[in-house]
C-alpha cells in the first residue's frame, strides 16, 4: 500500500486542478467502466485503488491487466474521487493531442464557449455515438477534462478526436481552408436544418447556452440554421439542440 506522500498520489491530487491538467496533459478518471475504457485505449498511466473496490462487481477487469496499480486507503480515494459513493478506484490518464488533420470523417461539431460541463460531456458522447469525425472546442468553453464533463462522456473521451483553438476566428479559417461548410445555430435564422445539405464537409457550430454565438462569429459561418419550435417552449438545452442537428446530419448521410 502507498500513502499520501507517494509521487503517484501527489500527482493525482494535483491533477484535480485544471492548471496541472493542462501542464501535464493528464487527468483523473474514476470508476471501473471508465478506467476499463481508458486501458483499452492505452491511455491509463496507473490505477489507484482501495479495498472498497473488491466489493464492486467487475473489479478484476481493471486489476488483471498490465496497467500498474497501487493500493491506497479509502480516505485517499475519497479525496481523489468526485462521486458521492466512489467504487474504490481512480486512474491517471494521458490526454490525446489532436490537430484538424487527424479528423478523417468530414463531420465536425464546434463548441463555441459552451459553459456547462454536463452539456460538454453529453455532446462529446452524442458526437461519438453518431460517428462524427471529431469536435473543436474554443477557449472559454467548459473544461473537457473536469470530472463532471468526463462522467457525462461515458468513456467517449477516448474514442473521438477533440481539437482545441484559442478563438473561433482561427478555427473557422482552418475549417474553410479544408473545405468545410460552417453552420451556425440561431433562433433568428430563416433556414431550418432540414433544408440544408449536410452530405459534404460539415461543421456544426453550437454557441454559448445563454448568449449564443457572437455576431462576429456568426458572420464567419456560411449559413445560419434553426430547429423548428412548434410548441410553447422558446428554446432547447444546448446538448439536446446539438443532438437534434447531429442526427439530421447522420440521417442525410445514411440516405442514398
Amino acid at each position: 500500500m502507498i500513502g499520501k506522500n507517494s509521487r503517484h498520489v501527489k500527482e493525482a491530487v494535483k491533477l484535480k486542478q485544471k492548471k496541472y491538467r493542462e501542464l501535464q496533459n493528464k487527468y483523473i478518471i474514476e470508476g471501473i467502466r471508465f478506467i476499463e475504457e481508458g486501458i483499452k485505449s492505452s491511455k491509463v498511466h496507473y490505477i489507484l485503488y482501495s479495498s472498497k473496490l473488491f466489493k464492486t462487481s467487475g473489479y478484476e477487469r481493471i486489476l488483471n491487466t498490465p496497467c500498474p496499480a497501487f493500493e491506497v486507503s479509502d480516505d485517499i480515494i475519497s479525496i481523489l474521487a468526485d462521486t458521492e459513493n466512489p467504487q474504490g478506484a481512480v486512474a491517471v490518464a494521458e490526454k490525446n493531442l489532436y490537430t484538424l488533420k487527424d479528423i478523417k470523417n468530414k463531420f465536425i461539431v464546434v463548441l463555441d464557449e459552451i459553459q456547462d460541463p454536463g452539456n460538454m460531456g453529453t455532446i462529446i458522447r452524442t458526437a461519438d455515438a453518431a460517428g462524427a469525425g471529431g469536435l473543436i472546442v474554443i477557449k472559454g468553453s467548459a473544461d473537457v477534462y473536469s470530472s463532471k464533463a468526463l462522467r457525462a462522456t461515458m468513456g467517449s473521451i477516448f474514442h473521438i478526436p477533440i481539437v482545441f483553438y484559442d478563438n473561433f476566428k482561427e478555427a473557422s479559417f482552418e475549417l474553410k481552408n479544408n473545405d468545410y461548410r460552417l453552420y451556425s445555430t440561431s433562433p433568428e435564422a430563416k433556414k431550418y436544418l432540414y433544408d440544408c445539405n449536410f452530405k459534404d464537409n460539415t461543421a456544426i457550430v453550437i454557441g454559448n447556452e445563454a448568449r449564443g454565438m457572437s455576431k462576429d462569429d456568426i458572420e464567419l459561418c456560411h449559413e445560419k440554421i434553426k430547429i423548428p419550435m412548434i410548441g410553447k417552449a422558446e428554446s432547447l438545452n444546448a446538448a439536446v439542440a446539438c443532438s437534434v442537428i447531429i442526427y439530421e446530419v447522420v440521417r442525410q448521410r445514411l440516405t442514398t
